[in-house]
């Protein structure tokens, strides 16, 4: 498989090697004056010209923009490679996580029983603020009781 993506990006490679350059020249005409309206040659700085590019009248080539551009090709490649690695590690990190939980469902009961034991200490926990204030509750009700009834307060 391995050898299989090997052989097609290097096919590739060599495709774009012929097709892009680091340096070119690039017209751009208004559509109604061509089939394409964007022309790119390699050529060299002086040749970049309208007339030398699309053989063109003059007249016509008044409209059109050319633009001798230098790039480079190399960086932009490494930049690609090195984002389709990013990926793939990620593609190969997600794999491994599902099948690590595959092989280890036995952990989730265990950490599902600790959930549960921690959650029936908070509700004894609760219980027990809720005797308590309860309890204040009735104390605060017997002092107003006492003090405003019987003109008495409570030690």
């Amino acid at each position: 498989m391995f050898i299989v993506w090997c052989v097609i990006f290097i096919s590739l490679f060599t495709v774009a090697q012929t097709q892009y350059g680091d340096v070119r020249c690039k017209c751009v005409c208004p559509k109604d004056m061509l089939e394409h309206n964007v022309v790119v040659k390699f050529v060299t700085v002086d040749n970049c010209t309208c007339k030398n590019l699309i053989n063109l009248k003059d007249t016509l080539c008044l409209r059109c923009r050319c633009e001798y551009e230098a790039r480079n090709t190399m960086l932009i490649k490494v930049v690609v490679i090195f984002i389709v690695l990013v990926l793939v590690a990620l593609i190969v990190y997600m794999i491994g996580l599902k099948v690590y939980s595959f092989w280890k469902p036995e952990d989730l009961s265990v950490r599902s029983d600790v959930l549960q034991e921690r959650l029936i200490q908070r509700s004894r926990t609760l219980t027990r603020l809720d005797s308590t204030v309860s309890k204040w509750k009735d104390s605060v009700e017997n002092q107003r009781r006492n003090v405003y009834n019987h003109h008495s307060m409570l030690s």
